[in-house]
């Protein structure tokens, strides 16, 4: 009788664990989740914005991760310069004899958002030793850029930048162009009259501010 209750008792334990065993190869396996479909030796990079990545290509330094390609192409007007603001600079301060023509270079630098012609002239026949009061004393004042003294140097019709009839006595106030990242060069001209030949002497004081 023990023999038999021992071989009852071992044969029902092994009846339910197979049973617990089909139990559990029958029930349904739960859905796998997002995560758990990365590989577990994949590694994830750091997460870099795009603002974040145009930043570190303008200063040269690198990133990691997929870095945005730039959609424009650098351009020197891109770069930011000091402004000549509140600088300035004399173009002539003298006395001189213009028989035909005399011409005096100045520049306005890069960046320079307003600047100012300012200046004033007198001027006489020069056999008459004294400022003149009427046209024997008249010269043309004409202002140029490269490309218009150029042609007013080859004897080609040119426009000007900035022109003041024959006078002996003239006061000029004159706003320019803006500049860029390049400066720009202009010619200031002091003319003869044709109306008035003879060689005559000027007085002169011209100024550029930025």
């Amino acid at each position: 009788m023990v023999g038999g209750y021992s071989y009852y008792q071992d044969h029902s334990t092994q009846l339910k664990a197979q049973a617990m065993a089909r139990l559990q190869e029958a029930a349904p396996k739960p859905e796998a989740k997002d995560k758990d479909l990365v590989p577990t030796n994949t590694v994830v990079g750091p997460v870099v914005s795009p603002l974040a990545a145009l930043m570190a290509k303008a200063d040269g330094s690198q990133t990691t991760g997929d870095e945005p390609t730039r959609p424009w192409k650098a351009h020197a007007n891109d770069h930011i310069a000091p402004s000549p603001v509140g600088t300035g600079t004399a173009i002539v301060h003298k006395t001189f004899a213009v028989a035909s023509t005399a011409q005096f270079l100045f520049e306005v630098p890069p960046h320079a958002a307003s600047p100012q012609l300012h200046g004033t002239y007198h001027s006489f026949a020069k056999n008459s030793g004294v400022q003149s009061g009427d046209e024997t004393g008249d010269i043309d004042l004409l202002l140029m850029n490269d490309q218009q003294y150029t042609d007013f140097l080859s004897g080609r019709p040119a426009d000007v930048v900035y022109s003041v009839d024959s006078s002996h006595d003239q006061d000029v106030s004159l706003g320019l162009p803006a500049t860029q990242d390049l400066p720009v060069r202009y010619y200031l001209v002091f003319r003869n009259s044709p109306s008035s030949p003879g060689k005559k002497v000027v007085q002169a004081d011209f100024r550029v501010d930025f």
